[in-house]
Formats: C-alpha cells, structure tokens, sequence
C-alpha cells in the first residue's frame, strides 16, 4: 500500500493492509491519555516524553501526533481535554490541559 492509497483509506475510514496502526477513538494510547490526564491539570513535552509518562511502550511518537490531530475535538468535548502543538527549533511540543 503507497503511502497515497493509505491516506484515501484513512479517510474513507477503511481499514488499512496489515503493519499500519489503526487510528480510531478506541485506540489504547487515547484511553490511556484520558485516565492520566483525570488526575493531572497539565502536561508538557514531545510525544516521546508523553509515551514515557504514560509508560506506553507500543505507541510509536508519530502515532501520537497523528491520534491528537485526528481526534482532537472528541477529546475537548467529551473529556475536557485541550491539545495544543508548537513547534522549537527542532521539536515539536505538546501541551495538554484539562479543562473541566
């Protein structure tokens, strides 16, 4: 699969060919994201520095940003939770903030 045929799969919500991460609301590093931030107000960092909070050793970093992206709104509305990216001179930053 091209990297072109992916992305019309992505978007057509089909499942793509095996060896490519399924991005859905039900993804386990999302659930994980929702019960950590229950107890914290903010968070900070890279996806990298994200994944090591969460202890999560399956995620790869560009799934990360790719989850928020995607998903960004169903996490502001249903649980409150804001995601804002910037960008450093090499590093893309992540800040998370719960808002209920």
């Amino acid at each position: 699969m091209t990297k072109g045929d992916l992305i019309v799969a992505m978007a057509l919500e089909d499942k793509p060919k095996e060896g490519y991460p399924v991005l859905t609301e039900g993804h386990p590093f999302l659930q994980r994201l929702v019960r950590f931030m229950a107890t914290k107000e903010h968070c900070l960092g890279t996806a990298t520095d994200l994944l090591k909070e969460l202890n999560d050793k399956s995620t790869p970093p560009n799934t990360v940003t790719k989850l928020l992206n995607k998903f960004w709104y169903t996490l502001y509305h249903r649980d409150g939770i804001d995601v804002r990216f910037r960008r450093t001179n090499r590093k893309r930053i992540i800040e998370i903030f719960k808002n209920k």
